[in-house]
């Protein structure tokens, strides 16, 4: 990638943080509200949620967003927050939009982490973007399953075909179209069934996410050599 998009990359980062950091800061009290909703798993508050208008679906969005970040706490009563009070349509949309925005802001930070790196660390990412490449598994492969496996936070997915090399158009593409099924079926579930969960099954989601988030941030490169085995060909080279 050349030093022009690179600072592109990053001048983009910027505005949207920006952009993002001003609203919150002018809408502090609701968002605050909205998260609190999210960290206490709160019933759901449909008329507050519909009288905030605008100011609550870009909000509930920026909930959204943070919890993509910090997997460990659960976005599911915002989402189903939206979802009942915008209607499944409206809310299935809402939720996507949310998270394909997170996973642009993911992508910006990845290019825009590598770019200010040292030479040490972008050497290693272009081994890496290899190894990728020549591997006898297809990225897509790896991504279709990481959607279908449960438990698998999106940052974690995401942050993956940030890594991998691919064109930005691509990882759009896969990154909203990708988390489509498991957002439907969990905002019709969760709307379908109005009683809470076990606590004890929440808090065995809750370790089994932060396990994954932990062990896939530290042991990233082990994970990429064993999924990505390089094909017959390169091994006898």
């Amino acid at each position: 990638m050349s030093n022009k998009k690179e600072i592109a990359i990053i001048i983009t980062t910027a505005v949207v943080l920006t952009a993002l950091i001003i609203f919150s800061i002018i809408n502090w009290e609701t968002i605050v509200f909205l998260f609190n909703q999210v960290a206490t798993g709160a019933d759901i508050v449909q008329d507050y949620v519909l009288s905030l208008g605008v100011v609550g679906i870009i909000a509930m969005a920026i909930v959204m967003i943070v919890c993509f970040f910090f997997p460990f706490v659960s976005p599911l009563p915002i989402e189903l927050a939206s979802a009942v009070s915008y209607g499944l349509g409206f809310g299935f949309i809402h939720v996507t939009l949310s998270i394909f925005i997170a996973s642009q802001l993911a992508f910006l930070f990845t290019k825009s982490t590598l770019f200010l790196s040292s030479k040490k660390k972008r050497e290693e990412h272009r081994l890496m973007e290899e190894k990728i490449k020549n591997s006898k598994r297809s990225i897509y492969y790896f991504l279709f399953l990481a959607y279908l496996a449960p438990f698998v936070p999106f940052l974690v997915i995401h942050m993956v075909a940030a890594d991998s090399g691919m064109k930005w158009w691509k990882y759009a593409l896969i990154t909203l179209f990708g988390p489509m099924p498991d957002i439907i079926i969990t905002l019709w579930a969760g709307v379908k069934i109005t009683t809470s969960s076990s606590p004890i099954l929440s808090y065995i989601i809750l370790v089994v996410i932060i396990v994954i988030v932990i062990l896939s941030m530290v042991f990233k490169n082990k994970l990429v050599d064993w999924i990505f085995t390089p094909k017959e060909k390169n091994k006898n080279e």
